[in-house]
């Protein structure tokens, strides 16, 4: 967003003025000064145009954080950043999510960012393979181990189970593949039958 300094929007004001002898150039005329203080409190009212944007984004609010969180019944202990995550993943569970959505909401709770977290839906071909239709409503959400962090695995499902997805079931599961014995991998499994 594009916002002008104060001598700008003075310019612009003076530019404005009908064609006349009458308007001093001088800088330091009283219309110019007069122009120069109107300029000032439009600069600053720009200025906070582009903070009022910043500020309406949950996941970028700073000043409007306590507004959210007394809107939405959330306690408002740790960083600035632990807020805001809690007030994204709050508004993200109370729509249908999208993969990206479930990253945003669960990235807290695994103690990862939201790009980090991976969630990995069945596709058709998948379920074919498995030998279970059912397998295409499973999503699964995974950290991997060998990351720092200390996660939350169970409050992570905790929270997954609440949002709206399109799916049946979601886990949430920490490991770097499909754990051995798992019904929905292929580990173990001869899948052309012989």
């Amino acid at each position: 967003m594009i916002t002008l300094s104060a001598e700008a929007h003075a310019r612009v004001m003076k530019k404005l003025l009908p064609p006349s002898r009458m308007w001093s150039p001088d800088p330091g005329s009283l219309l110019s000064l007069v122009f120069l203080a109107a300029g000032e409190e439009l600069a600053r009212v720009s200025g906070r145009s582009a903070d009022i944007i910043e500020e309406a984004d949950s996941s970028t609010t700073t000043e409007l954080i306590e507004d959210f969180e007394r809107e939405l019944l959330l306690p408002s202990t740790g960083t600035d950043q632990e807020r805001r995550d809690r007030i994204v993943a709050l508004e993200t569970r109370e729509q249908r999510s999208r993969p990206p959505d479930i990253s945003s909401a669960l990235a807290p709770y695994l103690d990862l960012d939201a790009a980090d977290v991976d969630v990995i839906e069945r596709s058709r071909a998948d379920a074919i393979a498995i030998g279970d239709d059912r397998a295409i409503y499973h999503f699964h959400v995974y950290r991997d181990p060998a990351l720092s962090g200390t996660p939350d695995i169970d409050s992570a499902q905790a929270e997954l189970d609440k949002i709206a997805h399109s799916h049946t079931l979601g886990r949430v599961c920490e490991s770097i593949a499909f754990k051995v014995g798992d019904p929905y991998s292929l580990v173990g499994r001869d899948i052309l039958g012989a």
